[in-house]
């Protein structure tokens, strides 16, 4: 008898293939197609020496699963007196982000207890998810969003609606129509998923008076609200403009952060922060051991010696600079075909394709010149999937200028290829 692996999956694995990609028929020669933290910008000196000072100082106590000490009085090691850095993390971290976070977010209040240490904002968003959202719940995302997002609210069974949003970000009045459906169909809102600032994949930010309205909402429905903001320090024009997490001052919203954009992805450090109640939802469905001692001691003195404010300020023109390259160059080697609204932040241009163009043709004519990008189907769940074929992402954070210019005319050749 053939053993048949697939007729032992779980109703999980059975819901949907895991969010990988076809392979090329060519290799990729221009990758718009992942949003990272360009490669120039990481802080390896910095960070070799900071995690070489925490061998020196910590020795073998910085490879242990949770914080220990040495007592010199009498001779001994210490442990903590709980376990908690198990499903929260290093203290000594978490403590330098509430202080960090606190100030940028307007919440003074905002405390270790307040902070979970996660392996990147992935884990933090999927933790958040299990642990408060149910079967059948109601939970709203923008019409375009993060797929690990959609694919966590999928497998616990929630009923997803999507909400419109334009060039000034999620809109609350398509939103409170949302809320009203639930309603009418006996649904129970329970959570907002939302990348206010610089969204993935359309860049767009949701506007000051929105975030005030949205707010409003949330409050009128008891709705919960998860703030990710992973690229919401990557500001490169534009207004500033206030978080979520600064709006809250009754504990509905908590924010989902990470050190991949903006410092490095293989770093895999992130973070939710929120109420202490909150974050011991996220402990209770944690099984994973936590995060490494060791990253997280020298993430410490990353934070706490102010490298981390001074390392976003560095990496900002190198990102500025390349939004302007990538944008002049679709404008010149794209257009007509091919419009899009320039983000104030981020990583990326959510391009929109005009109806003369033929997807398919384009996208395989693309693939065959060796240009990676990520088509719009991937950000869209059932509901707005229907419109997917006339947008594409293109990430230009970690690719070099010259490659930007060079891959861009590439795709400009296959769109143009592709005219009906």
């Amino acid at each position: 008898m053939t053993f048949d692996a697939r007729s032992h999956y779980s109703d999980i694995a059975r819901s949907g293939p895991p969010l990988f990609f076809p392979d090329p028929p060519v290799p990729v020669t221009f990758n718009f197609d992942q949003g990272l933290a360009a490669e120039e910008t990481f802080p390896i000196a910095t960070l070799a020496a900071l995690h070489q000072e925490v061998l020196d100082r910590d020795s073998g106590r910085a490879l242990e699963y949770i914080s220990m000490g040495w007592d010199p009085a009498d001779d001994k090691l210490r442990y903590l007196a709980t376990y908690e850095e198990l499903v929260l993390g290093n203290r000594d971290l978490r403590t330098a982000l509430a202080s960090w976070l606190g100030g940028k977010n307007d919440r003074a209040n905002l405390t270790a207890d307040g902070i979970a240490l996660t392996s990147g904002s992935v884990q933090a968003i999927g933790l958040a998810i299990n642990a408060l959202v149910d079967e059948g719940d109601g939970v709203l995302v923008e019409s375009a969003t993060f797929p690990y997002a959609l694919r966590y609210f999928e497998m616990r069974k929630a009923r997803t609606y999507p909400v419109a949003m334009d060039v000034d970000g999620l809109d609350p009045d398509d939103l409170e129509r949302a809320l009203e459906r639930m309603r009418a169909d006996g649904v129970r809102p329970k959570m907002l998923y939302i990348v206010a600032s610089y969204s993935c994949p359309t860049g767009y930010t949701t506007s000051e008076e929105r975030r005030r309205r949205i707010m409003s909402l949330a409050e009128r429905h008891d709705l919960l609200i998860l703030e990710d903001a992973v690229y919401a320090d990557l500001r490169l024009s534009g207004p500033e403009v206030p978080s979520l997490l600064s709006m809250d001052r009754d504990g509905r919203v908590f924010q989902s952060h990470s050190f991949s954009k903006i410092v490095a992805p293989g770093l895999r450090l992130g973070w939710m922060a929120g109420s202490p109640e909150v974050i011991a939802a996220l402990a209770a469905v944690r099984q994973d051991l936590g995060v490494s001692q060791w990253t997280a001691r020298a993430m410490t003195a990353f934070v706490s010696r102010g490298h981390l404010d001074a390392h976003i300020d560095s990496v900002l023109p190198v990102y500025r600079r390349k939004r302007d390259i990538a944008a002049a160059a679709v404008t010149e080697h794209c257009a007509p075909h091919v419009t899009f609204d320039l983000p104030d932040g981020g990583f990326y241009l959510w391009l929109r394709l005009s109806e003369q163009v033929d997807w398919d043709k384009a996208q395989q004519a693309a693939a065959s010149a060796g240009v990676s990008f990520r088509a719009g189907e991937r950000f869209m769940n059932e509901a707005t999937r229907p419109d997917s074929a006339t947008y594409l992402r293109l990430a230009y954070s970690h690719v070099g200028e010259e490659e930007l210019e060079r891959g861009i005319r590439a795709l400009g050749a296959a769109i143009r290829g592709a005219v009906k």
